[in-house]
């Protein structure tokens, strides 16, 4: 980890000194003008030093030693470097998704390498803050985690966190589904353009429903012990267990994107006066799907938690403590 914690060092240290160049100097062109839905200047320079220090700390951390408490300090400031660097290059994907799409041209290639390289460094640190935790913790070499207090079983109950997640998940899909009750009671849903778009009815319902159970069954099914055993009803699928991703990967997925696009984007737009409109249906809709993303995220950490694989040691050592009861039977 030293060695990566040193091209962490430099890669975060190239990072700042462009930026501060920038800084000096005047920014690239970038596509649609900007580089983050932040502020810039000064504010990636900042960043980068922060995450640089976080890193170098880690580095001198390592050959000196340091305590539990130690560690939990620095898995802490390289987790916030990294997540500050992941969200203000969150329009990295955006820009992928451009070039891709309508092709390149030197705005787009800047934007890619000044977005790319600011969410490989926030990976670099959250990489270095989770190593740190992992030796705060001391957690269990073949399975990860600390035995006695981490879960080791898919029956066993999710922790409180895990359910308020959940329905904060729920609180916030209702939010934004009694803003398109409205709509449609008062004939503004499906609307004009949607309808100009060829969208049939069937397919707009259909989508309805994908997103009830979005913001229904999956927070629901994150929290609670039928999401990761099949439930009896099911008859013959009864207990056994539910596919981990099936679950999780859409709780990910859905979760990461509201929160990013709706959570990040959309607030960040909002503030900046780019979203113009009534008060509280843009509170319902942009707060009700942050919310909702953010509450799936929380929830999809417990079960990522609860459906890791059995520890072989404890296996083991269980196997081993049943003969042994049974020779002293034995005899």
């Amino acid at each position: 980890m030293s060695r990566f914690g040193l091209f962490a060092v430099g890669w975060q240290a190239g990072y700042g000194l462009v930026h501060l160049w920038w800084a000096v100097d005047g920014p690239p062109r970038f596509l649609m003008g900007r580089e983050s839905y932040f502020p810039g200047r000064w504010v990636p320079v900042v960043i980068s030093a922060v995450a640089m220090l976080g890193c170098a700390a880690v580095v001198a951390g390592s050959r000196r030693g340091l305590s539990d408490a130690g560690h939990h300090v620095l898995a802490g400031l390289n987790a916030g470097a990294g997540v500050v660097l992941c969200v203000y290059s969150f329009l990295f994907p955006v820009v992928i998704v451009s070039i891709l799409f309508e092709g390149g041209g030197t705005d787009k290639v800047v934007s890619l390498l000044a977005t790319g390289s600011g969410a490989a460094g926030g990976i670099f640190c959250l990489v270095i803050a989770a190593n740190e935790r992992r030796l705060a913790t001391r957690p269990c070499r073949s399975c990860g985690r600390v035995h006695g207090r981490s879960p080791e079983r898919r029956d066993e109950r999710s922790p409180g966190w895990a359910y308020a997640g959940a329905y904060l998940a729920i609180g916030g899909f209702l939010a934004r589904l009694s803003l398109w009750m409205h709509d449609t009671v008062t004939g503004q849903w499906p609307s004009a353009a949607t309808r100009a778009n060829g969208s049939s009815l069937t397919a707009m319902v259909v989508f309805l429903a994908l997103m009830i159970l979005a913001g229904t069954m999956l927070p629901l099914a994150l929290a609670h012990r039928w999401g990761r055993l099949w439930p009896a009803w099911l008859g013959p699928l009864h207990g056994r267990a539910v596919p981990r991703w099936l679950v999780l990967g859409v709780g990910l997925f859905i979760g990461a994107s509201l929160t990013a696009y709706f959570g990040i984007a959309g607030i960040t737009a909002w503030i900046r006066g780019d979203l113009r409109g009534p008060f509280l249906p843009l509170l319902l809709e942009i707060g009700g799907y942050t919310l909702w993303g953010l509450g799936l995220l929380v929830a999809s950490a417990s079960y990522f938690t609860l459906t890791r694989p059995p520890c072989p040691l404890s296996a083991t050592a269980e196997s081993l403590a049943g003969t042994v009861q049974l020779h002293g039977e034995g005899r």
